[in-house]
């Protein structure tokens, strides 16, 4: 996979940029184009768990609030990190996807200072277990 520059997407701002990837406030996007985005365009795509602290908060906040804690014992978990805990404890997890896809809310998009430089983000709510459909008919493959 060939990485790009974020500074390289269509748009002025971070908000513009973002949306040109298709990614808006709002929307749902597929968890597993959230990663393929974000390793080739090098932005973390961040996946909260907690309805109350994605809304109320900032990533910025909660990164020095949880910085103690283990990425696995937070709140919110980077959607690459997310995967692989996933497929690690599941090793169908991923094939599961392609049958049945995670569908994440896009909360905000944001950047924030790292080493002096900006680094872009994309802030998500995993999807609680009664907002699932689980009757759906699967959607297809996809191919990342």
């Amino acid at each position: 996979m060939k990485r790009r520059s974020f500074d390289g997407i269509a748009g002025e701002s971070t908000e513009e940029k973002f949306g040109s990837l298709g990614i808006v406030p709002g929307e749902k996007e597929d968890i597993r184009e959230l990663r393929s985005l974000s390793k080739s365009y090098g932005f973390e795509a961040v996946l909260y768990f907690e309805k109350d602290l994605a809304e109320t908060s900032t990533y910025e906040a909660d990164l020095t609030t949880y910085a103690d804690d283990p990425e696995d014992c937070r709140p919110f978990v980077l959607v690459t990190s997310f995967i692989k805990f996933a497929s690690e404890s599941d090793p169908s997890f991923l094939g599961r996807l392609e049958e049945f896809p995670l569908y994440v809310t896009v909360l905000s998009v944001g950047e924030r200072e790292v080493g002096g430089k900006k680094l872009p983000y994309v802030k998500c709510l995993m999807p609680f277990l009664d907002e699932i459909d689980f009757d759906k008919e699967p959607e297809g493959t996809y191919l990342s």
